[in-house]
């Protein structure tokens, strides 16, 4: 793929630098030895690993079809670096749109927007096992509707978007799913955010909508609450989300979360701290959903990461980070990204890692 791009960027170059369009490759490398301590239900295991932290190739392009509308595509695909699990051109987000005046339009597959609330402003970490969102969003996924049922942290497959204009700081973006196949039942999801950035301030509010995703009839929603202040070479960071589940029928699970962060930046160095909890779920369900465990006692979890990165120019940093999550009796949250396949109900994980992270 990369070839063909630049193939075709050196063979329609001068008209597209005539025209004012551009086609551009992108992405980024990161990867770090890591190691995990994993502990629980009578057992001690550990491991380590050379870990890829969910590297990026991407190709995106734009055309000025006139003074003011413009046609863009994004092409993005992950790079397995340490050759674990496939990996398909187009499997991250991708899509086709228009962008002018009156806003921007998408098709294709991107995450949603309640994502954009909190996990590229307010988790310092973002991607691998130091990041939150094993409990933020009870675990990613890539997904069309249905799959994956408890991850309200998604990119989402066969997505209409819609993205106001920016007006004094404020924005409105809101996504919706359109079938792909006759389906049974009738799954769809809905996603919205409202946001506000100024200055040193970002404010957003997410609301996310799964319709029959456990089954016929089931109705399941997300909320999420984030805000970052930063001052000097500090940034303070933080998130509120609720999500509600129906996972049978007459039976439903909610529960809240909450994380807080920091970076600190002086010279080439940064600090990173965040601390995430996953409450204890209420409810009458008899399953767990995801990493949440059965309403009760035990359902909480905490996830404590701290980091330090040095940058050695524009693009490349040297890092080094730590993380410890600790699951109550009967929640079962995962590491982030590099999930660990004999992780049990109850159990504890530790890992340290250094790394590098290459941007192009």
């Amino acid at each position: 793929m990369a070839a063909a791009a630049a193939l075709a960027a050196s063979t329609a170059g001068p008209a597209l630098a005539q025209s004012g369009d551009s086609v551009q490759i992108y992405g980024f490398i990161k990867e770090d030895v890591e190691t995990i301590r994993l502990s629980g239900n009578g057992r001690t295991e550990s491991l380590t690993r050379l870990a890829n932290d969910l590297s990026v190739l991407g190709l995106r392009g734009q055309e000025r079809i006139s003074a003011d509308l413009e046609a863009f595509f994004q092409i993005e695909t992950n790079l397995r670096m340490t050759g674990a699990g496939p990996a398909e051109i187009s499997d991250r987000n991708s899509g086709l749109g228009l962008r002018g005046p009156y806003g921007e339009f998408l098709m294709g597959q991107w995450e949603t927007p309640l994502r954009y609330a909190s996990v590229y402003t307010v988790d310092p970490f973002t991607a691998g096992v130091f990041a939150s969102n094993s409990i933020m969003g009870n675990g990613f996924t890539t997904a069309d509707d249905g799959v994956a049922p408890h991850s309200f942290d998604r990119r989402q497959k066969n997505l209409f978007q819609y993205t106001t204009p920016n007006w004094r700081g404020f924005s409105l973006k809101a996504g919706v799913t359109l079938p792909s196949r006759m389906p049974t039942g009738n799954p769809m999801m809905a996603s919205g955010l409202a946001s506000y950035a100024s200055g040193d301030w970002f404010v957003a509010w997410g609301h996310e909508y799964h319709r029959d995703y456990f089954y016929d009839g089931s109705a399941d929603h997300a909320d999420r609450l984030a805000a970052t202040y930063t001052f000097g070479g500090t940034k303070l960071r933080g998130a509120y989300e609720r999500l509600r589940y129906q996972p049978a029928p007459g039976r439903s699970v909610y529960r809240d979360a909450w994380q807080v962060a920091v970076t600190h930046g002086f010279g080439p160095h940064q600090l990173r701290a965040s601390y995430t909890r996953g409450g204890d779920a209420r409810g009458n369900a008899i399953k767990p959903v995801g990493g949440i465990g059965l309403p009760g006692p035990g359902s909480s979890a905490w996830q404590l990461s701290l980091g330090y990165g040095y940058t050695l120019s524009k693009r490349t940093e040297l890092w080094t980070s730590f993380t410890r999550l600790a699951n109550g009796s009967a929640a079962r949250y995962n590491l982030a990204g590099n999930p660990l396949p004999q992780l049990r109900a109850g159990d504890t994980a530790t890992a340290f890692g250094a790394g590098i992270t290459h941007k192009f």
